[in-house]
């Protein structure tokens, strides 16, 4: 199968979000890296995430904290606390070292067994030419960790078990509906930015009144985390419908 093309600009990304009311609604305030764009949203939001504007699998990635008049931050498993301002600027620019990166306003998580989680939804072009959401799971991330990629150590559960965990099937049905709309909604706007694309990716969060944020959209997605669930039907669908598109391209 051929390479699939991708867009890994995450900042390029937002823009293209933002772009409509209703999917802005979903997008956290995200700004290019800098000291002074740090501050505002350090004042704006107590808490943040650092990003490499071209990162994957969560490397690289570092939450960012004020509280009570000092300021600490997590990459990885790694904590620094009670700096200066002078400290942290020092210490995350050591970290970047110039690349580019974002900063994301940082969402609350909802959890799962006292574990953070997020939500990988699939979504691809079908035999018809029409988006699809194809997989959608939760990856409940390990004690104590910032991030919940996979590549992190994150565990990967059912979506129906995670979300009825907090309130049944009527919820399970809810939040389904809810992500289906604004995925197939956030695919259209990016595929007129970039034709390319047949398959997405979202990490979406869900705060702790279970309102979604896309926190990333990758363009060339795994399907690995979709082997994990106790069935193989969605981890079938997408590499089948893969290997469709690749044959249309």
């Amino acid at each position: 199968m051929r390479k699939r093309r991708g867009v890994y600009n995450k900042w390029a990304k937002t823009i293209v979000l933002n772009r409509k009311a209703s999917t802005r609604s979903h997008v956290p305030h995200t700004l290019l890296f800098s000291e002074k764009s740090l501050k505002s949203m350090l004042r704006l939001y107590q808490m943040v995430y650092v990003k490499p504007n071209a990162g994957s699998h969560g490397d690289g990635v570092m939450r960012v904290e004020h509280k009570n008049g000092t300021y600490s931050y997590q990459l990885g498993a790694k904590k620094r606390s009670n700096l200066t301002w002078a400290q942290l600027v020092a210490s995350l620019t050591h970290k970047i070292q110039g690349t580019k990166y974002i900063i994301q306003r940082g969402i609350h998580l909802s959890r799962f067994k006292n574990r953070i989680y997020d939500l990988r939804v699939e979504v691809q072009l079908n035999e018809y030419g029409r988006w699809q959401i194809t997989g959608m799971l939760a990856r409940v991330a390990q004690q104590g960790m910032a991030v919940t990629n996979g590549a992190q150590g994150a565990d990967v559960y059912p979506f129906r078990s995670v979300i009825a965990s907090h309130g049944g099937t009527e919820l399970v049905r809810k939040v389904a509906s809810q992500l289906n709309s604004m995925c197939i909604e956030c695919a259209h706007q990016l595929k007129a930015q970039y034709p390319f694309l047949t398959e997405l990716g979202f990490d979406i969060a869900l705060d702790q009144q279970l309102h979604p944020w896309i926190l990333e959209v990758n363009t060339t997605p795994e399907a690995i985390p979709f082997k994990k669930l106790p069935t193989l039907k969605m981890y079938k669908r997408i590499l089948h419908l893969r290997k469709l598109n690749a044959r249309r391209t």
